[in-house]
């Protein structure tokens, strides 16, 4: 019986992918594939069709999706850099959701750096921390670099499913109301945006961390808000994203000239 539940579940996710890949073949025709050679539109859909699986189905954290992406992202970096993608508000986007994987980079350099820094006192002892001072100063660093370490993580899902759904409600515009929203679907409203969501990130980032440090170092004091708002967020975000891009797949894209600024 397991047996066979699981055969039909890996066949049922083939499925899922498959019609995934077709779609997004279609979902994008305008935007995010329009107008360079055909191996980088390939590789554009195969980058996009990636992040909604690491964002949106894969739990966020483990390590060799996140190797995958980022190596993904900076292939994908160098295709937009080409002469001969054009410049839309798809491609902006993804290339925003690319550079984003530039939060999962730091957090590695960081571990990188505790894990070096904790290999140079081992070797050259207790030496080197001997005033109290000096020794509190490194607890600070660390732990600071710890509680960054994982609110970087957080940080990169939010951008991540922010950028997302910014790219499913432009493709849901396109296909939908193309002429009504022309004058709002531009490279410049779009990098506005994007701007805004790097704001919106990085003080959500700033105040986690300084939530994280009252909660360490004041126990006495009543836990922070903050912590649950985010996750609430992100939920939503899950929710609105799952919504948005199954509608674009599951709907006909119009085959008229004009849906494609």
């Amino acid at each position: 019986m397991n047996f066979n539940l699981n055969c039909l579940f890996v066949h049922r996710s083939h499925r899922v992918l498959q019609s995934v890949w077709q779609a997004s073949s279609r979902c994008w025709p305008g935007s995010v594939t329009e107008g360079g050679l055909p191996a980088s539109r390939g590789w554009l859909r195969r980058f996009l069709l990636l992040k909604l699986i690491t964002v949106l189905l894969l739990p966020h954290g483990a390590a060799p999706p996140l190797l995958v992406g980022c190596t993904f992202s900076l292939w994908a970096l160098l295709l937009l850099r080409s002469p001969h993608i054009s410049t839309k508000p798809s491609t902006v986007l993804l290339a925003q959701l690319a550079l984003a994987d530039s939060l999962v980079l730091l957090r590695w350099l960081l571990q990188l750096g505790m894990a070096l820094d904790q290999l140079m006192k081992r070797r050259m002892g207790r030496e080197a921390d001997s005033s109290h001072a000096r020794r509190e100063g490194s607890v600070w660093c660390r732990d600071t670099a710890s509680i960054l370490c994982q609110q970087l993580l957080d940080a990169h899902q939010l951008i991540s499913l922010l950028l997302l759904g910014l790219l499913g409600l432009e493709a849901m515009l396109v296909q939908r109301w193309p002429l009504q929203t022309r004058r709002i679907r531009t490279s410049h409203w779009t990098r506005l945006s994007c701007n805004l969501v790097w704001i919106l990130v990085l003080l959500e980032l700033v105040f986690q961390v300084y939530s994280r440090h009252l909660q360490d170092f004041r126990q006495q004091g009543p836990p922070s808000s903050l912590p649950g708002i985010s996750v609430c967020l992100k939920r939503m975000l899950w929710m609105v994203n799952s919504w948005l891009h199954y509608t674009v797949f599951n709907s006909k894209p119009r085959r008229t000239k004009s849906s494609f600024h």
